[in-house]
Formats: C-alpha cells, structure tokens, sequence
C-alpha cells in the first residue's frame, strides 16, 4: 500500500499518454495527487480513464507544449479546475532522429530542440506567477543522461539546456519557497511508443 505522499496535492504532468510521463502519472494517482495530465496525443485519454479507476481526480489538457500559447493553456485549465498547482513535472521530450551530427539537417535540429527543450522552458514560465504568489511548489524536470551520448547532439543539447535551467531557477527561486530539481533517466521498459 502506498504511502499516499501526494494526498491533495495538485500534479500537472506533461507527456502523459505514455511512456514515463504515464508511469508517473499512475504511481501519483495511488498516491492520492489530483492530476492535470498534459499531453497532445489523444492517448492521454486513456490514461486518465486508469488515474480515475484509481479512485483520482485527473483533469486532461490536451495541448502542445512545444508553443507558449500551449504551456500558458495548460496551466490556466490547471488553475480554473483546482485553484493552484502544486508540483509541475516536465517530462514532454524524447530523440526524433539518432543519427551522426553532420547528417542533421537544419530542421531536424530546430525539431529536437521544439520537443526536448521548450516545453519545460515554457511550462516553468508559464507556472511561475502562481508558484510565486502562493510562496511554494516543487518543479521536476526530467532530463537525461543522454547528455554525454552520441548520435543525439541535438537531444543532447536540449537536455543540457534543461539541466541549466534547472540549476538556475533552483537559486532564482529558493527566496520564493520553489524547489526545483531534475532526474536524468537513462533506458526504460516501456511498451514501444504508440
């Protein structure tokens, strides 16, 4: 049985259909969250269907997070449904190509850097105001250890960036109760991507 360490706590986790974001998602229904589940995939339907067979509340923002106008949806539906968000988890990202850098054409690198990079730049933007008006909240970035790797400069890069970010807003924010950390994952057994 769960500890249930997340007992009324507003969760909004981004790339939820599947894959992490859905495994983070489920663990933090059992352990009592009301979720906001972010994600562009109508997937994310489904895994809301199994967040409230767990007996949790789970908003669905259908939204992309590559864009501001995403990011800035997604934490107003947030608000409009549960008042505050409590902890923001950014997990929308994932390598496109795995190839030799020189083989990248230029719209394959602005592709990765839109996926792995500026959904967490916009949802940490677009969270902020509330978390710093309400003098609290947690943000979890997940990064990777993909960082150092090879055929995956742009991903690379992107994760590198959120790795710095990271770090930045941690001791931007600590004056305003934030707290602000990242998990580098490496492989994980997930079902293959739908």
């Amino acid at each position: 049985m769960s500890a249930r360490r997340f007992e009324g706590q507003v969760v909004v986790v981004t790339g939820a259909a599947q894959g992490i974001g859905r495994g983070v998602a489920l663990e933090l229904a059992r352990e009592g969250a009301q979720l906001v589940l972010a994600d562009r995939a109508q997937l994310v339907e489904e895994v809301a269907a199994e967040v409230q067979a767990l007996g949790a509340l789970a908003l669905v923002s259908r939204v992309d997070l590559e864009t501001w106008a995403g990011a800035e949806q997604l934490v107003a539906a947030a608000l409009a449904a549960y008042g505050r968000v409590d902890v923001l988890i950014n997990n929308v990202g994932g390598t496109i190509w795995a190839q030799p850098y020189q083989e990248y054409t230029p719209e394959q690198i602005e592709a990765e850097v839109r996926r792995s990079l500026f959904p967490t730049l916009w949802c940490c933007r677009a969270v902020l105001p509330d978390m710093v008006a309400r003098q609290q909240g947690v943000i979890v970035n997940v990064s990777s250890i993909a960082t150092r790797s090879i055929y995956r400069i742009p991903y690379a890069a992107s994760k590198g960036g959120v790795n710095a970010m990271t770090a930045s807003l941690a001791m931007e924010h600590a004056q305003d109760g934030i707290r602000v950390n990242a998990v580098a994952t490496g492989g994980t057994e997930a079902p293959p991507r739908r």
